[in-house]
């Protein structure tokens, strides 16, 4: 190819360099409700702070305390006794019969609940006039101020969670020593107080079991055999409550534990009486330290099988030497050799930067602001650092932050697009490490996954369904058949597997992977039967959560081979076959794999020119729904571009359009990210816009979404629209699917000016980019290896040198 480019240094270019200066949320007044208060995590443990000046409420998790025990009650529908008869009901057009014998039939329980842990109280109890106050979460820092004064007296507070130190550490300072305060540690659960000579401790056990549904909505959905908690043998009702504690039922609960002790003070210090109490003091640092008896998704553990109580004396015998500075210096040390990988700068006014962020979200779509875009994006990277480090729990739907008991869809793992979305940024934004809490859950929820393709298919390999917990249930959930029946979780998650390795070239880890994506493939292999017209098929399927209207009334949400179902499919089979060509293994069997990718359906197209979501073209009983499903092939798959197939391009373009750009948060999220892969950056922004729209509080309302003043996604609070916020914007500047590098492939018109630096292309390339008047001035590429790379930019196509760790510039 012939070479249009030139490269030189980028030490040889003058630049204009954006200083990364709007890294603040702050506001003016305190949290008054959960939703509004500020996060941090340490990939473990995770506070909400609210930042009061009378009584500061610091509410904990810690991400393995979870309702109920492993393998709770875990009998398993059997669906391959009457797969063939429903199989033909479908066939001979009996879709809506063949529907009520799933529904009846082939149903499950939920999954067990993620448990608030407790909350540290602090009660000031210096009274005076407050003024200058501010609460601010400082990204570049990952810390969390409070400053004000009392009568004229500075007082400054930070909160911070420390992945060194594994703790959560709290420092109260005060120009004077006007600090009276009481310290008390409180649960939602039932616990034990303990005062100990240098701390308070709480203990308890997490609920036996927690249950979303009331007891009439479990019998209206014909669940009762799977819940023996609630009914008996027969049937009848024998007991009602939603929340079950072991002494009810079995003994059942996981213990915890958590202790809170001041590092260092000054003034009058007195524990007793299940209070810290400090008077006319000036400075204090207390440390907060949790555990749970938790061992594992395949173990039971009650109290008397674990020393918790020995495990939080160590670790607090490893912090007491330590001095707050060195705490505070190893916590930021450490967060910024992640977070500084990557910076993202948009312009805005200094009046805008001078608002605080609660005015700057309400004002966003009134007036320009692009600089709250990017640190919305920031802020997405900072969630995934605090809620997501190796040795921790993968995030949830409320990532690693929750205050109920019975929290929105019992904080789930949700597998039909809510967990694989939490981890859509952790590649592209060059935070690989955060990914690796989700390949250890991977392992275990296989191993689980074994067990329910044999019982539940009388398959081989391993499946799961659209929902699990820490106990990693595998099982159907209840419901009803449009969410419920879904088994195509295990073909999603692997594709992060194949992702992790794209973006770094580690084949030791894909070696050690490899095997969970091939027996996902023999499941699906053996799930999939031929049709009448030959073609390869899932033999029952639903689109997630979403229904079509047959004979032009009646909702159905059963299909063979919808979509979605198909594309999973396609895009697994052609993982394992390429990861099997890297590693050298399995040549017979994925010459299998390439056979059955020969008679898997087609992308088809409507009368209307929509990509069709189902295996035929259907009446769509809710044509804005908010899941997408059927463009998977799209975003965050790769087999739909304009390049290969621009008819199934313009199509998912035509079934975006008609899917409307205002929906639930996470719905708007996935839309960026699509707008994007059609290289329409101002839809991609409008999506965006309606995203960041100010919620309050205190509303509650469905399928539709916004971000409350924490920035965090609202109606209900879950964790993935920030997330998908941060992945969508970053695929609007680069894109590496294809056979090339793609330079600001959707830049939004509006977005004039700006800077990304050390976004991660697949290959393991560093880019680094600037634009001014809308147009690239400055990229540069750093590669971990010699190679020849291409890049494209605005339609030209350059094919560059570069050379191991050498940061090259590149011209168009």
């Amino acid at each position: 190819m012939k070479k249009a480019f030139l490269i030189f240094l980028l030490t040889n270019i003058s630049v204009q360099v954006f200083s990364q200066t709007d890294l603040k949320l702050w506001y003016n007044t305190p949290a008054k409700l959960w939703e509004e208060a500020l996060p941090i995590g340490n990939g473990r443990m995770g506070a909400m702070i609210f930042g009061a000046t009378d009584t500061e409420r610091i509410q904990f998790n810690e991400n393995t305390l979870y309702s109920g025990k492993a393998n709770m009650f875990n009998s398993h529908t059997k669906i391959y006794p009457k797969l063939k008869q429903v199989r033909q009901m479908m066939l001979n057009g009996n879709l809506l019969e063949a529907e009520q014998i799933i529904q009846k039939e082939w149903n499950g329980r939920l999954t067990e609940a993620y448990q608030p842990f407790g909350d540290v109280y602090i009660d000031f109890l210096t009274k005076g006039k407050i003024s200058d106050y501010k609460h601010s979460l400082d990204l570049a820092t990952s810390v969390v101020s409070t400053t004000y004064k009392i009568d004229g007296v500075q007082i400054s507070r930070e909160v911070l969670a420390s992945y060194p130190d594994q703790s959560i550490v709290i420092r109260i300072e005060a120009s004077k020593p006007i600090i009276d305060l009481d310290l008390r540690l409180e649960s939602l659960h039932p616990i034990t107080k303990i005062t100990g000579k240098n701390s308070l401790s709480i203990n308890g056990k997490a609920p036996a079991h927690v249950q979303r549904r009331t007891v009439e909505r479990l019998q209206e959905m014909g669940t009762q055999a799977w819940h023996p908690e609630y009914f008996s043998k027969d049937g009848k009702v024998i007991r009602t409550a939603q929340i079950i504690y072991g002494d009810d039922l079995d003994n059942i609960g996981t213990p915890f534990e958590a202790s809170i002790f001041p590092l260092s003070h000054d003034g009058e210090l007195e524990i007793k009486n299940g209070k810290i109490s400090l008077r006319s003091a000036s400075q204090v640092t207390f440390i907060l330290v949790a555990k749970t008896g938790y061992n594992g998704y395949k173990n039971n553990v009650h109290v008397k099988d674990n020393n918790l109580s020995i495990e939080i004396n160590n670790q607090i015998a490893k912090i007491e030497p330590k001095k707050y500075e060195d705490i505070r210096n190893n916590h930021i040390s450490d967060y910024k050799a992640l977070f500084n990988r990557v910076k993202f700068t948009l312009p805005s006014s200094v009046q805008k930067k001078e608002l605080a962020t609660n005015e700057r979200i309400r004002d966003f779509n009134n007036s320009e602001d692009q600089s709250l875009a990017a640190l919305l994006f920031n802020y997405g990277r900072y969630l995934m650092i605090s809620g997501s480090r190796e040795g921790g729990q993968p995030l949830n739907l409320q990532g690693l932050w929750n205050d109920k008991i019975i929290p929105p869809w019992n904080s789930a793992y949700t597998m039909n697009i809510n967990l694989e979305m939490n981890y859509w940024p952790a590649e592209v934004t060059n935070l690989p490490e955060c990914h690796k809490p989700l390949f250890n859950f991977l392992e275990e929820l296989a191993d689980a996954g074994r067990e329910t393709a044999k019982s539940v298919y009388g398959l081989d390999g391993w499946v799961t369904h659209h929902n699990t917990s820490l106990w990693r249930e595998t099982n159907l959930s209840d419901g009803y058949v449009y969410w419920r029946f879904w088994n195509l979780a295990g073909a999603w998650l692997c594709d992060h597997i194949m992702e992790h390795y794209a973006f770094n070239n580690d084949l030791a880890f894909l070696d050690k992977y490899y095997p969970i994506m091939k027996e996902a493939s023999v499941f699906y292999s053996s799930w999939m039967v031929k049709n009448k017209d030959g073609k390869l098929v899932t033999p029952i399927g639903t689109s997630p959560e979403n229904s079509y209207l047959f004979k032009d009334s009646i909702n159905i949400a059963i299909s063979e081979a919808p979509t979605m179902d198909v594309a999973l499919i396609r895009s697994l089979f052609n993982n394992v076959i390429i990861a099997a060509r890297l590693l050298d293994k399995d040549a017979q069997f994925t010459n299998h794999l390439k056979q059955q990718l020969t008679l898997l359906p087609v992308y088809q197209i409507g009368k209307t020119g929509k990509l069709l979501e189902w295996d035929k073209e259907y009446v769509e009983a809710e044509p804005t729904h908010r899941h997408v499903s059927h463009l998977f092939g799209l975003y965050p798959g790769k087999d739909i571009s304009l390049k290969e197939n621009p008819d199934i391009f313009r199509a998912a373009r035509e079934s975006l359009i008609a899917r409307g750009n205002k929906t639930t948060g996470w719905s708007m999220a996935w839309k960026i990210s699509l707008w994007a892969r059609l290289l329409d950056g101002d839809n991609a922004l409008a999506t965006l816009k309606n995203l960041i729209t100010l919620v309050e509080s205190e509303v509650h309302k469905e399928n539709s979404g916004g971000l409350y003043r924490s920035m965090l996604n609202a109606l209900p609070f879950q964790i993935d629209a920030n997330f998908g916020v941060t992945a969508g914007i970053a695929e609007m500047l680069l894109q590496s699917h294809e056979d090339s590098i793609h330079l600001l492939p959707a830049l939004p018109t509006d977005w004039k000016e700006g800077e990304m630096r050390g976004l991660k292309a697949r290959g393991g390339y560093i880019i680094d980019l600037q634009w001014k008047d809308g147009y690239l001035i400055n990229a540069q590429a750093t590669s971990p290896t010699d190679k020849m790379q291409k890049f494209r930019y605005r339609g030209k196509l350059i094919e560059v040198a570069l050379k191991q760790n050498q940061a090259v510039s590149l011209k168009f």
